[in-house]
């Protein structure tokens, strides 16, 4: 994680949906200031909050129902309904690379945790990193398996919704295709309305690679190892201070269950973290 960047910017014009950028598409050249860096040498939990907005009520807080997901997100010191931490913990690390587990519940468990009978991990910089525009990326591997759903996210401080900015999401069942989007209201106020940019990365279950967005004022770029894939102009509404989110979510309305198929326990691997700043000096 350099302490500074630059980054490639298409040139072209865009409007509100995403489109793919070809290579050798006209750029400009941005330069980045980091503003956050976690390397996973060790989980500190001062600075990752292993859930939702803690003034969100329940389940939104431990999952998102609304998505029909089968996961309830857990960590060590989790214990549900019950009196005492039920030590779950979908965290690990290991020469660098946090790895979030997704798993069936144990037995023991399972009264405790709302009918929810998988349990996963979701980190949040809600506690220490909240930015208006810049540069956000992670490095990480994805798992394969019907039902899981690993993503890299963004969404507001201020708990309104949308806007969103998903830096990477993908459907277990076919994890070669990731999906690279924005959610806002029309008009700001308006209706739903979503764009994105599916580039395919043909080994994003064996091989680490950085996924990264870069979110101006006039446009949001999304990149592949640090290499501009999509860009879209930046949607109304979308100029609220954001932090992030990465998490492996199992089942729901994106790509279906877990089945009897999913290799579980399932494994999504981050090596790194960042997020940058606009440096204004550095850019033309």
């Amino acid at each position: 994680m350099p302490a500074q960047l630059t980054l490639a910017v298409p040139t072209a014009p865009v409007g509100l949906d995403c489109i793919a950028v070809a290579d050798g598409a006209p750029t400009r050249p941005v330069r980045v200031v980091r503003s956050f860096a976690e390397p996973f040498d060790r989980l500190d939990m001062r600075r990752w909050t292993p859930h939702f907005d803690g003034k969100y009520e329940w389940p939104v807080k431990r999952t998102l129902a609304g998505n029909r997901e089968q996961q309830f997100y857990v960590d060590k010191g989790y214990r549900g309904t019950g009196p005492r931490a039920l030590g779950l913990d979908p965290f690990s690390i290991r020469d660098g690379i946090l790895t979030i587990t997704g798993s069936k519940a144990p037995d023991a468990a399972l009264p405790y945790l709302y009918g929810y009978r998988y349990v996963s991990g979701l980190l949040t910089t809600r506690a220490s990193l909240v930015q208006t525009y810049g540069y956000f990326e992670m490095r990480g591997r994805i798992p394969a398996g019907q039902g899981l759903w690993p993503a890299f996210w963004l969404i507001p401080a201020d708990k309104s919704w949308p806007p969103e900015i998903d830096v990477i999401e993908a459907r277990g069942n076919d994890p070669s295709k990731i999906a690279m989007s924005v959610h806002w209201k029309q008009n700001g106020t308006g209706p739903h309305m979503g764009t994105g940019c599916k580039p395919q990365v043909a080994d994003s279950t064996t091989a680490f690679h950085l996924y990264g967005v870069l979110w101006q004022p006039d446009r949001l770029t999304f990149y592949i190892d640090r290499k501009p894939v999509g860009t879209a102009a930046r949607p109304p509404g979308m100029d609220r201070a954001m932090y992030m989110l990465v998490n492996l979510a199992m089942g729901g309305n994106y790509g279906g269950n877990v089945d009897a198929t999913t290799p579980l326990p399932a494994r999504m691997e981050v090596d790194h973290i960042a997020s940058y700043t606009v440096d204004a000096g550095g850019t033309r």
